[in-house]
């Protein structure tokens, strides 16, 4: 950061921290959709004689399907959160090193 560290009031941001944390969120947010693929995918559509008849009458396939359905969109969604939150921090870290690299210059031009 150099010398003209210390303008932001104590607030030191490592901009390799927000690299890893994005870095490690896109990572993280594949890693929920792909389990979610594998333990899910194959689970999402039910055999239509899997209770027989009483299954059908008393509903309870139509409601376990549903149940499937928004567990699978539960997981997606969550994983989207992950991602976008990493997505954010990285914005952050973008800006933060364009704010630096203005103050920087301004600093030099009035220090110089």
């Amino acid at each position: 950061m150099g010398h003209h560290g210390d303008m932001a009031e104590g607030i030191s941001v490592d901009t390799a921290d927000l690299a890893r944390y994005h870095t490690r969120a896109g990572a993280l947010s594949d890693e929920i959709v792909g389990a979610a693929k594998n333990h899910l995918a194959g689970n999402l559509s039910l055999p239509g004689n899997l209770f027989g008849d009483l299954g059908h009458e008393s509903g309870l396939h139509g409601s376990l399907t549903d149940h499937l359905d928004r567990m699978h969109t539960h997981v997606h969604s969550v994983a989207g959160s992950v991602h976008d939150l990493g997505q954010s921090v990285h914005t952050a870290k973008g800006d933060y090193e364009a704010d630096e690299q203005l103050f920087g210059d301004q600093f030099r031009r009035i220090l110089g």
